[in-house]
């Protein structure tokens, strides 16, 4: 380990109080944020309130939740296990959970880890057709009760990478089973204990009450907020985990440090990159992953609940290791890690941070592109997204995935979630290309643009209204004309809940998701009509992470 520079290290300090001195507020919610270079932290910090509620303030020793970073805790129990011989991650799922007879259980452990699965999450799209919302608390044994009624997936397992916190969940489940301890439990013994991690557990549910934990916030249009509570009862290796900022630098220092806990070879693993049927790798492994900033490796994950943001990221060739942690659902957290970076390795020699793509040249490119063979929207427009500078950004069924990036073969899109989509730009010359071609995870794909004049939803109402059926959930649904508009009502027991159609030509609309429930997430998809010469047959339903909702028309 090498000796801190206490003066670069001063002026980083210097940089951090004032990147971080808007959330340094007695009237709201704030983070916590842990920063260790060359093995010695230099700044440990509390910002805001940990309770709006009770007057309480963040301090260094608060505890959050890390939300999707507790993933890499759970590829690593699964690991453990395989070093145990008690385990197969190559092994299907169903090897282990044989319940999951049908299409559930055919995925790998590593493609589960690696998203690369193709499982429908209960959580996502399946669980809003379900309940007509997503603020419903399901109860423990929903994921892998719905996991059972799947008869189809987002893709062939190992073809492509879409995030699934489903996998993560029957992950956890076979830890369990096969370790003979509940998953919080494992983690404890195997995992945080060896290391020391005191302040660091599994909360399953946010209805659990636990010492020295924030409050989380949602912020509300009117400035007020609203708590954020997780609506599930079984958080398991998805998104459970709590922990302190102190807790995760020891944490990150033995990540990229000397092991106590894991072999070389499970920690190899756990780094490798996926590689997807068509050849191509992507940036993920095992719960991490790997990239370029500014041309130094970075390793990190991100995290979020409703009302809690969180970013862990390590440098390792400089051994710098962050974690910051928002008790507010407006967090940048993953944003204001890499602010952390240019910070702290200002002094370092890094490259220049990538210009953002602007239209200039590229205005052919804007507006959205539908293939009719899988049903996908994309959407290139122009972005301000947040921490960010304005830029040419991708949508996904109408979900903004991120920023595009100039490469030597044209644009492309690198998202955590989604893995990598590049725009293959038309020839120069071209005035208006009426097809664009996009390669998501290696596999190349034809889009048609979509006209630029939209129909009037009134002149579509008399083809689309009328009754459809969801048969994995034996759910049906109207589509109905109301004031103007068109929606697919969800028909909830009780209140109202509705996707609003917005259609870019006659058979394809975006849709939102509106009602008179507290919607915690918003809804934002696309639907596909399927017909048979003039006669509708049924509804392609598409979200970021669900593809291809068949409703058949009743």
């Amino acid at each position: 380990m090498t000796t801190a520079n206490p003066s670069e290290d001063a002026d980083a300090i210097a940089a951090l109080d004032t990147l971080f001195q808007r959330w340094n507020r007695s009237d709201a919610p704030g983070a916590i944020v842990g920063v260790a270079h060359r093995g010695v932290p230099i700044y440990r910090r509390g910002f805001g309130l940990a309770s709006i509620e009770h007057g309480t303030a963040n301090t260094p020793r608060t505890r959050m939740r890390i939300g999707s970073t507790s993933k890499h805790f759970a590829s690593l129990a699964a690991l453990l296990l395989a070093e145990d011989g008690k385990l197969d991650i190559d092994a299907p799922l169903r090897t282990y959970l044989p319940e999951l007879s049908g299409i559930a259980g055919t995925p790998t452990l590593r493609q589960l880890m690696q998203h690369s699965g193709g499982l429908r999450d209960p959580y996502d799209l399946p669980g809003v057709l379900l309940v007509g919302r997503y603020l419903s608390l399901m109860p423990a044994g929903t994921c892998l009760e719905l996991s059972r009624r799947f008869t189809s997936e987002n893709f062939a397992p190992g073809e492509r990478m879409i995030y699934c916190n489903n996998g993560y969940h029957l992950l956890s489940l076979v830890v369990e089973r096969i370790g003979g301890l509940p998953f919080a439990e494992f983690l404890r013994e195997r995992i945080f204990a060896p290391l020391a991690l005191h302040d660091t557990m599994l909360l399953e549910s946010d209805m659990t009450i636990v010492p020295n934990i924030a409050t989380f916030h949602q912020p509300q249009a009117d400035g007020g907020w609203r708590r954020g509570i997780y609506p599930v009862e079984e958080l398991l290796g998805s998104g459970g985990m709590v922990s302190t900022i102190d807790d995760m630098l020891r944490w990150l220092a033995h990540l990229r440090g000397d092991k106590k806990v894991g072999s070389a070879q499970t920690w190899r693993q756990m780094l490798e990159r996926a590689r997807y049927s068509s050849g191509a790798s992507g940036d993920y492994g095992l719960g991490l992953t790997r990239e370029t900033y500014r041309g130094v490796e970075i390793i990190h994950h991100a995290g979020a609940v409703l009302g809690c943001t969180c970013q862990m990221l390590t440098v390792p060739a400089h051994e710098l290791d962050i974690i910051v942690i928002f008790n507010r659902m407006d967090g940048p957290a993953p944003a204001t890690a890499l602010k952390i970076v240019d910070a702290v390795l200002a002094n370092a020699g890094l490259s220049e941070p990538p210009a953002p793509v602007g239209s200039e040249g590229r205005d052919a490119l804007l507006g959205y592109w539908h293939s009719a063979t899988s049903q996908r929207l994309f959407g290139i427009a122009m972005q301000t997204l947040p921490e960010r500078a304005p830029g040419l950004a991708l949508s996904i069924h109408g979900q903004v995935a991120g920023m595009l990036e100039a490469t030597a073969d044209g644009l492309r899109m690198v998202s955590p979630a989604h893995g990598t989509v590049e725009v293959c730009e038309p020839a120069a010359g071209t005035e208006r290309p009426q097809q664009l071609d996009f390669i998501d995870s290696g596999h190349r794909e034809r889009f048609t643009r979509l006209p630029d004049a939209r129909p009037d939803p009134a002149t579509l109402a008399a083809a689309l209204v009328g009754r459809y059926h969801y048969a994995e959930f034996d759910r049906e649904f109207d589509i109905v004309f109301d004031d103007g508009a068109l929606y697919l009502d969800l028909r909830p027991s009780y209140g109202q809940s509705r996707l609003k159609l917005d259609p870019l030509s006659d058979d394809v609309c975006l849709y939102t998701l509106t009602g008179n429930f507290p919607v915690a997430v918003p809804t934002t998809g696309s639907l596909t009509v399927a017909r048979d010469g003039p006669r509708v047959t049924g509804l392609w339903l598409n979200i970021m992470r669900t593809r291809n909702l068949w409703l058949e028309r009743r």
